[in-house]
């Protein structure tokens, strides 16, 4: 941890250092002497016939040791290490006193402060203003006289490996070095070492490091932290203490009272250590990836190729300052290579981390420190995990990838985060980087069979999709009565799942999208048809309530894939009417709905299907709404209805009718579409045709929804807005955001015309927000605009 060679480091500033002192703050001597440690230890040694390796496995002392003490390196052995090499080359008492002699006569030699000076800074660190801002907020800090008698300041700096911790610390050290005119010390603590230094050997380096001579400097680790405690509170020094193992090794580092401030970094929060200002290191943004490239590559390498491929190397890098620079050398090294090249090769994930090697860089090796302090359990998580389709997983989902109870699973989750192999999101979650995922699968491959790996992601698969349909069951019709206490549905019966109710359901089925679909993907692709079609059946109801999602048509394009697959006539007509709802109102492409929706009513009157029938009916009638065609939409409405009426499917009779009166609004029958409505207001009542009850509450919230946009239309603004405050809540209950966006910005219009003003620009302003979250961008531009009429305050932002 010296000044390599054993050669006066001047302090990072450019200063000259200040003359060194021993612990009683006289002048410590600085003579020079030559190496006759290093050369009467290499005599002996060659005397013996001995090699460094043979030497060091004699005396258990480091190769790299013996060979800095050889080369003058290192001229301060402690004496521990002097009497096991003595013993180990069987010196006589002679040889041996003269090689301790040799060892005390280095010990004195004079040390400039600061003997353990930081690494040099990054030429093309780039980035990072708002952490360097508040390491220098820091700084300001410990320089206040009122800190001076209180706790020195400590700042924790934590994060994944590959985010540049080190970096950021020295930088700021050049920064700020001006403040402190006592010098900067820095510190590998070789926290991912097997056996990191122990604190009271870093403390005696410290010790020496501050001009003590070794024989002052007491043997008790309690009374050389006292001792250097004592030296740090008359000093203003900056301490940087990097890869701290963990709480234990560097709490004995940290200095007392006085002015001193102390930089720490470490994959592990650190959370044990009291008083200390943190900060959790992010990756750097997508501008910063793309900047520091630049600089790496050079300008005019930059200016060659597409921003578009620097933004996509970036992406491929995870904007990980390591894998960032490993790209930049490898173009460097490459001249014949362009970006748009490397980024193709990139673009292979089994590859990516063997192919971010540049020279000693590895972007695997960080993180392969980290993965190897891990507990048997904690590893067994990690590589499990990578298993995941979905970018995050909550506790039961990891369990399951785990093989662990829930208990030893989050103990596993906690010390993976700990380490920064995995990040905590939100809600208990967790999540990979993209890299870190790439290397959790790598390390699956190496460490567990094909079988075991196939029995970890059906293990998952299995389970992601049992709970799936557990969860869309809540909104089936059948299931939701079931769930109100009423009977089961005939024939079926199931699990409803942990939660207790629909809400909790629906949470699960937002949270774990990405997580089930590929578990869905997976099971298509094995040929497990039935349990596709399940699936896509019980997330029917609740995907109406869910419409922005980006993925129901792929949903039910393979369950109808599916069922054709089993040869299951009825099972493709219904999926195919889902394919048809997908197209119109969630991908809205109603031109593209016809087709399957025209082969459903085709396969649902083979299989003498009157349900199918008529939803075949609705969905093309749906279809032709929203394609502005009214007549057409009003006569599939007409066809559905005597269909439902015969098959006594009366969630369908509602949908029919809802359909019936959306299409005489779309064609300016303001008063007969309320009529409609009015009919189907009276069907909701009707204990003996209504829909379940959550399917009733859907309906009826669209109900009044749609009577207040006909009221709007018809000019009767009171009645618009009372209908409209009818629906709200309803719409609200049953999540679907995007119809709740609709219902505000209907309300906002009749409120303005109605004088009050304020709560028009209020509703509007929800409405903006919603939508934006939604992606209905034509809503927002509406609501935007009639903000404007109505003179919204320029101060006040919408977002």
């Amino acid at each position: 941890m010296g000044a390599p060679g054993g050669r006066p480091t001047p302090p990072v500033d450019g200063r000259a250092a200040p003359q060194p002192t021993d612990a009683s703050g006289h002048p410590a001597p600085a003579v020079a002497e030559p190496n006759s440690f290093g050369q009467l230890l290499r005599r002996h040694r060659t005397d013996a016939g001995l090699t460094m390796e043979e030497l060091a496995t004699a005396s258990r002392v480091s190769v790299r040791a013996i060979g800095d003490m050889e080369r003058g390196h290192s001229r301060v052995p402690q004496r521990r290490t002097v009497e096991a090499l003595v013993r180990a080359l069987n010196l006589s008492a002679g040889a041996a006193t003269a090689l301790r002699d040799s060892a005390r006569a280095g010990r004195r030699v004079g040390r400039p402060t600061p003997a353990l000076a930081p690494p040099r800074t990054v030429a093309d660190f780039t980035g990072r203003h708002g952490e360097l801002a508040w390491l220098g907020e820091l700084v300001a800090r410990s320089a206040e006289p009122a800190d001076r008698q209180g706790a020195a300041v400590v700042g924790v700096v934590s994060g994944p490996p590959g985010l540049g911790k080190t970096a950021l610390m020295v930088q700021a050290a050049a920064r700020y070095t001006a403040s402190f005119p006592d010098g900067v010390l820095f510190v590998d603590l070789r926290g991912l070492d097997a056996d990191p230094p122990r604190p009271e050997d870093l403390l005696l380096h410290l010790l020496i490091a501050l001009g003590v001579e070794e024989s002052r400097i007491p043997g008790d680790g309690h009374a050389r932290g006292a001792q250097y405690r004592a030296l740090l509170r008359e000093r203003r020094s900056l301490l940087l203490l990097d890869n701290a193992a963990d709480e234990a090794q560097v709490r004995p580092l940290l200095p007392g009272a006085g002015s001193t401030m102390t930089i720490i970094t470490s994959r592990r929060a650190l959370a044990g250590l009291e008083a200390v200002d943190r900060l959790t290191l992010p990756a750097l943004t997508a501008g910063e990836a793309v900047t520091l490239l630049q600089r790496i590559i050079g300008p005019e390498r930059a200016a060659a190729e597409p921003d578009t491929m620097l933004l996509g190397l970036a992406q491929a890098c995870g904007h990980l300052p390591l894998a960032l620079r490993i790209a930049g050398n490898r173009l460097l090294s490459r001249p014949g290579w362009s970006i748009g090249y490397l980024l193709s090769r990139l673009a292979d994930q089994d590859d990516r981390l063997d192919l971010l090697v540049a020279g000693d860089l590895q972007i695997a090796a960080p993180f392969m420190l980290s993965y190897r302090q891990l507990s048997a359990a904690a590893a067994a998580t990690f590589r499990r995990l990578s298993v995941l389709p979905g970018p995050d997983a909550g506790l039961e989902l990891a369990a399951r990838a785990a093989g662990l109870s829930p208990r030893d699973t989050e103990a596993a989750l906690e010390e993976l985060a700990e380490l920064g192999l995995l990040q905590p999101a939100t809600d208990g979650r967790y999540r990979f980087h993209d890299l870190m995922r790439l290397f959790a699968r790598t390390r699956l491959a190496a460490e567990e069979s094909a079988a075991q790996r196939r029995q970890v992601e059906d293990r998952v698969v299995t389970w992601l999709l049992d709970t799936a349909v557990a969860a869309g069951r809540w909104f089936e019709p059948g299931y939701a009565r079931a769930a109100d206490g009423g009977p089961a549905p005939a024939g079926r019966t199931g699990e409803l799942g942990p939660w207790t109710t629909a809400e909790e359901a629906g949470r699960w089925i937002e949270l774990e999208g990405r997580n089930w679909l590929g578990a869905l993907r997976a099971a298509f692709a094995a040929g497990r048809h039935a349990e596709v079609m399940t699936v896509a059946d019980s997330m029917h109801w609740f995907s109406d309530r869910w419409t922005h999602w980006e993925h129901w048509l792929e949903v039910y394009q393979m369950s109808a894939a599916s069922a054709e697959a089993l040869g299951d006539a009825r099972g493709q007509a219904v999926h195919l009417n889902y394919v048809s709802w997908a197209y119109t109102v969630c991908a809205r492409r109603p031109d593209l709905a016809e087709a399957p929706a025209r082969e459903a009513l085709r396969l649902a009157v083979a299989a003498g299907d009157l349900s199918q029938q008529g939803w075949a009916w609705t969905y093309l009638g749906a279809a032709a709404r929203r394609r502005g065609d009214a007549a057409q939409a009003r006569a599939a409405a007409a066809e559905s209805l005597p269909l439902f009426e015969a098959a006594g499917d009366w969630d369908g009779y509602a949908q029919g009718l809802s359909l019936l009166a959306s299409s005489l609004a779309g064609a300016g029958r303001h008063r007969e579409a309320i009529a409609q409505y009015r009919r189907l207001e009276t069907l909701l009542a009707d204990p003996a045709r209504a829909p379940s009850p959550l399917i009733g509450d859907l309906t009826a919230g669209h109900l009044h929804l749609n009577v207040g946009l006909s009221l709007l239309a018809l000019r009767r603004w009171a009645a618009a807005a009372a209908s409209l405050r009818v629906a709200l809540p309803l719409l609200q209950r049953a999540g679907v955001r995007q119809s709740e966006a609709r219902c505000r910005y209907g309300l906002g219009g009749a409120l303005a015309r109605l004088g009050r003003l304020d709560e028009a620009r209020g509703e509007l302003r929800r409405a903006v927000r919603i939508a934006r979250h939604v992606g209905a961008a034509d809503l927002v531009d509406r609501a935007m605009g009639r903000l404007a009429e109505l003179g919204a305050p320029a101060n006040r932002r919408v977002s």
